[in-house]
């Protein structure tokens, strides 16, 4: 069940991070690593950082486990009228917050991105561009409540949709006003407006999808006074969102240091972050999402029907995924990554120095990948049980970790120690959550499961060393296409190497001993 659902939210999010590769492409073609691309990426994330904050993240987390106890003890049509509550009060929140942020950005860029007020230029772009971007946070915070009402259903699709809309509405706007030469600070301009209006266009989409799944909201209830009544249901939602809040508002401040700290780096900086975190995404967002979005409400409902040995035997059949594929996308990301940013971004204003730079923070930041990806798995167990409090306590632990390793490598590695830093806090944050929940008895790690951890492990050190030598050969390519082609060769042939060891350790594929 969770391997078809994943399937069905990876395809769709693998569509999407190929799209967001040519978006990448396209900022990278028209910016480079510049003032320009540090204003907009600074621009682009701040709205992101708060939706992750209180919808994708807190809201969810707390939102799903209710919704999915509504579903089971009272219905659907009860279910609905819950989701057209916490919409109206989601909307209500998030407005007044949205006009406040707006009225204050100059105030708000000083603080997190301090080292742009040397310069009046990058600085008033970057107040510039995030007013126009900053919108997009009431569209996207709608848009994941909506998706994860349709998840409660088993409907993933269309939520798995929404970042296709995002990045096909950027690039149509880089693509059109890039062919009348309309470059540098006018389409970032353009960019910024693109942003929010997707977001507008992700809501409508999620809408037509209620309507076409039979869910109709009860409008009369976004005028009524009963949605301020507070009901068993939505003091529970609130008394697992504030711990939410407050562990999700660790992890957002341990990205809001690091774009701080980056901020006091040379031009280009941030955009060297941006670019390797892009590439570290693409396994993540289609492993380490689509599994903690396919599991947090089939885990929900198990727990609730009592069905605790096959909560477990989800759980490994999930560990087992992300061992899977994160183990040899580390290795390969790792030894692959400058030939792989040349081939993707080294065009018009993005420099081969930039790549290399870039090459150097990816490097940094893919060996916590695994990390990454376990932490989404671990945190939705917890999640499940409604209990938000725990991964608060150990985000707390690792935004401390991330804070000293920050200090302590940015003066001599620069943008490469604030990703190291990441990497190292985000293995911590697994260590702590793993040895919580095995503790409590929660987790039960099979045998098949340990099996494969190791068996990936030595599967993708053999590829590594094997695949070594002919990266070497690589270099010896001129032309794009030759290199293109090569790189295609290698990355096809190291998956089959990984492939052929796995089968060689006969590596026990997705079953679990009961």
């Amino acid at each position: 069940m969770i391997l078809k659902i994943a399937s069905t939210i990876g395809s769709l999010t693998f569509l999407s991070r190929i799209l967001g590769y040519f978006r990448d492409f396209l900022f990278a073609k028209y910016f480079g690593a510049s003032f320009i691309s540090d204003s907009f990426f600074v621009a682009f994330k701040l709205p992101n950082l708060f939706r992750r904050l209180f919808a994708e993240g807190a809201m969810n987390s707390a939102f799903v486990p209710v919704l999915s106890g509504i579903q089971v003890k009272k219905g659907g049509l009860e279910a609905t009228i819950f989701l057209t509550k916490i919409l109206s009060i989601t909307f209500l929140a998030l407005l007044p917050l949205v006009i406040l942020i707006e009225i204050f950005m100059p105030l708000l860029i000083n603080i997190i991105a301090p080292g742009f007020s040397e310069s009046p230029e990058k600085f008033n772009l970057t107040v510039l561009l995030s007013r126009i971007t900053f919108p997009f946070l009431i569209f996207v915070s709608l848009s994941s409540l909506i998706g994860g009402f349709l998840s409660t259903i088993n409907k993933f699709a269309a939520m798995a949709f929404t970042p296709v809309i995002l990045n096909l509405t950027i690039i149509f706007t880089l693509l059109y006003f890039g062919s009348f030469k309309i470059i540098g600070y006018e389409l970032t301009i353009f960019c910024a407006y693109a942003i929010s209006f997707a977001g507008m266009l992700q809501l409508i989409w999620l809408i037509f999808h209620l309507y076409k799944n039979g869910v109709f909201l009860k409008f009369k209830y976004f005028y009524n006074k009963k949605i301020l009544e507070i009901t068993e249901p939505t003091k529970k939602l609130f008394k697992l969102f504030l711990p939410a809040v407050i562990g999700n508002g660790i992890y957002q401040l341990n990205l809001l240091i690091d774009m701080v700290l980056a901020s006091t780096l040379p031009s280009g900086s941030i955009s060297y972050l941006y670019f390797s975190d892009r590439i570290n995404q693409l396994p993540l967002g289609v492993l380490g999402i689509s599994i903690s979005t396919a599991l947090l409400p089939l885990l929900s409902k198990q727990l609730k029907e009592k069905k605790i040995s096959q909560s477990k035997k989800t759980m490994n059949e999930c560990l087992m995924l992300c061992f899977l594929i994160s183990i040899p996308a580390t290795f390969g990301i790792f030894l692959i990554s400058d030939q792989l940013l040349e081939i993707l971004f080294v065009r018009g204003e993005f420099s081969l120095n930039d790549a290399r730079l870039t090459g150097m923070s990816l490097r940094a930041l893919c060996i916590g990948l695994p990390a990454f990806i376990l932490i989404k798995v671990l945190s939705v167990i917890f999640f499940s049980r409604e209990d938000t409090k725990t991964p608060v306590k150990v985000g707390f632990i690792a935004l401390l970790a991330n804070l000293f390793f920050n200090l302590l490598l940015i003066d001599e590695y620069k943008h490469v120690g604030l990703a190291f830093a990441t990497s190292i806090s985000a293995w911590l944050n697994v260590i702590i959550l793993y040895f919580i929940l095995r503790k409590r008895g929660v987790i039960e790690l099979k045998k098949n499961t340990i099996e494969i951890l190791f068996k990936s492990l030595l599967s993708s050190v053999l590829m590594y060393f094997l695949l070594n030598e002919a990266i070497h050969k690589y270099l010896i390519a001129d032309s794009f296409l030759a290199k293109f082609s090569l790189l295609g060769i290698i990355i096809m042939f190291g998956v089959i190497l990984y492939l052929f060891f796995l089968y060689l350790l006969r590596t026990p594929y997705l079953k679990i001993k009961r």
